[in-house]
């Protein structure tokens, strides 16, 4: 997230640098004789062979090298965020920090930045420019368009395109304005118009739905649905293993931490939406990446055990995500494959929910009311099913879906219980949106309880 290096000149440095000057000029000259007396014989302009004609463009015009995909990886992600990021309220466990350019240094980095964003703009504006090189793929098939269907929408309807790079164009504009005014609360007000400028291009050219609202279920739906959850399975809880009896099994009592220095969360920018504002009026809403006591006990880690076990039967009893104060609750939460995930709104105003699936599981929900319902049958196992809302940017959750029912979530204070648990030798998973995963080997005997202690170090982060 880093901005351009500057480097400061000291008045001396500028007197040299005068002086180095002057000698410069003094000696061009001499310079200037000695070359054309070596180029005397040869002054004719050399023309290249008839075999290699000449590939330059024309005088005048220009000859596009770097793909749209080149100007957003190398320009315009890295340069937004760190506009983005440069003003920020950050809550840890020894209070509150307010992230701001400090020096002069800071502001100039920062408006290197915001140049090179404006200017990004431009260049994605000219014409004949590829969107990436042949042969690249995207790395989420079937939840992102591939190159050559966002190649297709820009060419049969350009003017969208231009419209949509404009509209970053302006945005970016008022950035650059205040970063010279060394206007904090500009930057800090503007920021959700630069937010809402990228995401608009992303839902048109990015995702295969560009309305990216899909309507709720029907009454045929929601029967379907019904029907098929009707029947005699447990509810959650423990799940014996057939054919082995409570002595066969055990308990897995874990902890998870965090070692080191203690990172803080961000402050959500409400007032990117004012319903969401409104509705967190008084309310210090963070993006919860690190759910951290202050020993380090850290939430929010889903943990389970690694490998393939008998079949068990999958609880009838739904996975309740809910949409509160504009953010996803539970954050993290795990999920049978062919369990039933229901997603409430509970807030007066629309979200959608995504789900960013590589497998089946995909699935694209409008809830624009509050109190509704909306019902997804995970189909088949996942990993790490990464769930958002593309109204609020901001909102993530994810959701662990599994096979077996050897699963948990740490709560609060880092804990986490995996009941009926097989005698044996077992691999333990655990896994954190920003810290990656960690495992553990560990041997369960029948009717044991075993402690482990789960530890990401500081270099995770």
């Amino acid at each position: 997230m880093g901005g351009c290096a500057y480097t400061g000149r000291s008045k001396g440095g500028a007197v040299n640098a005068r002086k180095h000057r002057l000698l410069t000029w003094s000696i061009l000259p001499a310079a200037a004789a000695l070359a054309l007396a070596l180029t005397a014989c040869d002054l004719a302009p050399k023309q290249p062979p008839a075999s290699e004609p000449a590939t330059s463009a024309p005088a005048g015009e220009f000859s596009p090298t770097a793909t749209v995909q080149d100007i957003m990886l190398a320009m315009v992600d890295p340069k937004a965020d760190a506009i983005w990021n440069s003003v920020a309220t950050v809550v840890t466990l020894e209070g509150t920090e307010e992230k701001r350019p400090q020096t002069e240094e800071d502001w100039i980095a920062l408006r290197h930045d915001a140049i090179t964003l404006v200017e990004a703009t431009n260049l994605l504006l000219m014409m004949d420019r590829k969107v990436a090189k042949p042969g690249v793929k995207s790395e989420n098939p079937g939840i992102e368009l591939e190159p050559e269907d966002i190649q297709k929408r820009i060419e049969q309807d350009p003017e969208t395109w231009k419209k949509m790079v404009h509209g970053l164009h302006d945005a970016s504009v008022v950035m650059l304005e205040a970063v010279d005014a060394r206007n904090v609360d500009m930057l800090f007000d503007n920021g959700g118009n630069l937010d809402a400028a990228c995401e608009t291009c992303h839902r048109q050219y990015w995702y295969p739905d560009p309305e990216h609202h899909a309507p709720p279920p029907s009454e045929a739906e929601k029967a379907l649905r019904e029907s098929a959850d009707a029947g005699t399975n447990p509810a959650a809880g423990a799940w014996p293993i057939p054919g082995l009896g409570g002595g066969g099994t055990g308990t897995i009592e874990g902890h998870v931490k965090l070692a080191g220095k203690l990172p803080g969360n961000t402050v959500i920018r409400m007032g990117m939406d004012p319903k969401c504002a409104d509705a967190t009026r008084g309310k210090q809403v963070v993006q919860e990446e690190f759910a951290l006591e202050a020993d380090g006990s850290l939430a929010n880690v889903f943990v389970q055990l690694a490998g393939k076990f008998p079949e068990t039967a999958v609880p009838s009893a739904p996975v309740i995500v809910g949409q509160s104060d504009c953010v996803f609750t539970p954050r993290v939460v795990g999920a049978r494959v062919g369990q039933l995930v229901q997603f409430k709104n509970d807030d007066p105003l629309l979200h959608n929910v995504h789900g960013m699936s590589a497998t089946t599981n995909t699935f694209n929900i409008a809830q624009p009311m509050q109190g509704m319902v909306s019902d997804v049958r995970l189909a088949e196992e996942d990993g790490m099913l990464h769930v958002k809302c593309d109204v609020h940017r901001w909102m993530n959750a994810w959701i662990g879906v599994v096979e077996h029912p050897y699963f948990a979530v740490s709560d609060r204070a880092g804990a986490f219980v995996i009941r009926g648990v097989p005698a044996g030798e077992h691999t333990v998973v655990a896994w954190h949106e920003k810290l990656g995963s960690l495992e553990q080997k560990v041997g369960v005997e029948p009717g044991a309880i075993v402690p482990i202690e789960l530890i990401y170090p500081e270099a995770s982060l």
